[in-house]
């Protein structure tokens, strides 16, 4: 007959103080390597945590120099637009046609002349 791999012990049978020393040694082992690993898995959590709230402090920046760039850019845009638009009001020429009114107040005095001068005669 084959015996089983694993051996278990009897219900009936009490086990030494030799075996109750070496469960109380590997559970107190155990113990203490759940211990000791409890830690790292809170940090490891609080890392991932934080590396989260980082990527998210990372896209706020990015957005912010956007927003600082954008700003920039309008405060340029309104500095060029309003040297462009004092350029144009310098250039601008705010007078009548003077050359057509001097010729139309010839053409009436020549003409008046010429009206008056013939009636006249």
């Amino acid at each position: 007959m084959r015996e089983p791999a694993v051996q278990s012990p009897s219900l009936y049978e009490r086990p030494g103080y030799r075996t109750l020393l070496g469960r109380i040694r590997n559970n107190a082992r155990l113990y203490i390597r759940k211990q000791l690993e409890l830690p790292r898995q809170e940090i490891a959590e609080i890392v991932r945590a934080n590396l989260r709230a980082a990527m998210w402090f990372g896209i706020a920046f990015a957005f912010a120099l956007g927003t600082l760039i954008a700003l920039t850019v309008l405060v340029l845009f309104i500095a060029l637009a309003g040297l462009t638009g004092y350029i144009g009001y310098k250039k601008l020429d705010l007078r009548g046609p003077t050359r057509s009114i001097n010729s139309l107040k010839e053409t009436m005095r020549w003409a008046k002349a010429r009206l008056l001068g013939r009636s006249a005669s």
